[in-house]
């Protein structure tokens, strides 16, 4: 095979793996953009967020409506300015495209302003401002822009391809995040103390079931997606010591809440007070597990709770556990909790 006719089978695989299956126009496409834009814009989205950077995009946020991932955002910040890309979804396709290149000019700076002769002044730098926007629907449409002005309309494939291959990468990895959150389902010890002890790779020995750990370790970028399973009553083999149950995914998913956010007011939010004279904390137990109503009013004042005062959390390193009698070293290190006033 030569080199020419194995380029020209490696390009038409690649394009049919990104072929595209919704048969929208223009008007359709952008009337959807605007409706995913508008649903984000209201926090009527689940969000989530990989901790780690991407090589492609930078940052990789992702938002769910029911489940479907429909918009796909990133950003990768340079020392002078930025460049982002989103993509939004249909069933699984990619339908548009927004990219934008914002970089600092240097080569016009170093004309300007010499500098074997000027001090670097980083106000007086200038920056290319470009925007794509790409429509991939019944025809592939492709403005290229700078400030306001369309500059091209000529389609480059070379750069949707990189574009649509990005997208891949990071949705992969919010694939791989999710199925974290699902694996909850299979855990099956919910530490209380220190015993038993297990070990999770390279970090300190620490209690309980490892599943659990992995999605304590995501942090912030997983909160809304543990909220949304607090309906999940799928049953676990884990059990609650001292109070007869078993716990729930949605348990499971508040617990790893509270581990991620201390101080949550769990019983203000619940609506029935700690039993101070009786079992303690049994009144959480019974009152979840006498009705789903009481556990979807529980969700929907978390969700509150959570929406009301995210931008009051703050990162606070500690050793200290919230969701066990544990003193070793905590795999996080830390955890978020409100500003103190």
């Amino acid at each position: 095979m030569t080199m020419r006719l194995f380029i020209y089978l490696l390009c038409l695989v690649f394009n049919l793996a990104f072929a595209q299956n919704i048969k929208w126009s223009e008007k359709e496409i952008e009337t959807y953009a605007d409706s995913v834009d508008a649903l984000k814009n209201k926090n009527q989205l689940i969000t989530t967020s990989c901790m780690r950077m991407m090589v492609c995009s930078g940052s990789n946020d992702g938002y769910y409506l029911n489940d479907e991932l429909v918009l796909l955002d990133g950003t990768y910040n340079a020392e002078l300015g930025y460049s982002s890309r989103k993509f939004y979804f249909y069933k699984g396709q990619v339908v548009k495209i927004v990219y934008r290149e914002h970089y600092a000019e240097w080569g016009r700076y170093a004309e300007r302003y010499p500098p074997d002769s000027i001090e670097w002044d980083p106000s007086k730098m200038t920056y290319t401002d470009t925007l794509y926007k790409i429509n991939l629907g019944t025809t592939t449409n492709f403005y290229k822009s700078a400030g306001q002005k369309i500059i091209s309309t000529k389609i480059n494939q070379e750069l949707i391809n990189r574009l649509l291959n990005c997208s891949v990468d990071m949705r992969e990895a919010q694939s791989e995040l999710i199925k974290q959150v699902d694996s909850l389902k299979y855990v099956k010890d919910m530490h209380f103390n220190c015993m038993p002890i297990q070990l999770i790779g390279d970090a300190p020995e620490i209690c309980g079931d490892p599943l659990y750990w992995q999605v304590v370790r995501i942090q912030k970028g997983i909160i809304e997606v543990l909220i949304d399973r607090m309906d999940d009553t799928t049953d676990t083999e884990a059990w609650v010591p001292y109070f007869g149950y078993h716990y729930r995914v949605a348990d499971i998913a508040y617990t790893s809440l509270q581990e991620i956010i201390h101080g949550i007011p769990t019983f203000e939010l619940l609506g029935v007070p700690f039993d101070e004279n009786g079992c303690g904390y049994c009144s959480f137990w019974q009152h979840l597990n006498a009705s789903m109503e009481n556990r979807l009013a529980f969700q929907k004042a978390v969700k509150y709770w959570y929406e009301t005062n995210r931008d009051n959390l703050v990162w606070v390193e500690s050793n200290v556990y919230y969701s066990c009698d544990c003193s070793a070293k905590h795999p996080v290190g830390g955890h978020y909790e409100l500003r103190k006033k």
